[in-house]
């Protein structure tokens, strides 16, 4: 069975330009791309999956500006940690771009808070 870590931010306002190409680009710093590829022709590492976000065009509720899912990688002990770990540090370099949205941030029923002082989630609640 698969987990998945969803991510939700939710404001009036549409995505600026300039917010987007913000995280188009940590989108990429923070890409598994190779660890895929390497993972697929070889078998060695973890089983990522892409980070993946939603057709903007077409929210699942209103206000819904930035959204998706991503499954975690479970082939071993240490691998969803690591999933977790990541995938959750990109979120917080984006919750710092649109600073001025509701997020909401779970993988499966498990929240994941917001620390304001650190700018980042807290994986220890």
């Amino acid at each position: 069975m698969s987990v998945s870590i969803y991510y939700t931010a939710q404001r009036k306002q549409k995505l600026t330009e300039d917010e987007q190409e913000a995280i188009n680009k940590l989108m990429v710093d923070y890409s598994v791309d190779q660890e895929i590829e390497k993972y697929i022709s070889t078998g060695e590492g973890y089983n990522w999956t892409s980070f993946y976000v939603y057709d903007p065009e077409n929210p699942t509720e209103e206000n819904v500006i930035f959204e998706g899912s991503t499954q975690l990688p479970d082939n071993s002990e240490e691998a969803m940690w690591e999933g977790v770990q990541h995938w959750s540090a990109l979120l917080s370099q984006i919750r710092c771009v649109i600073w001025d949205a509701e997020w909401h941030v779970h993988i499966d029923d498990h929240v994941l808070f917001w620390d304001d002082e650190y700018l980042e989630y807290d994986l220890s609640k």
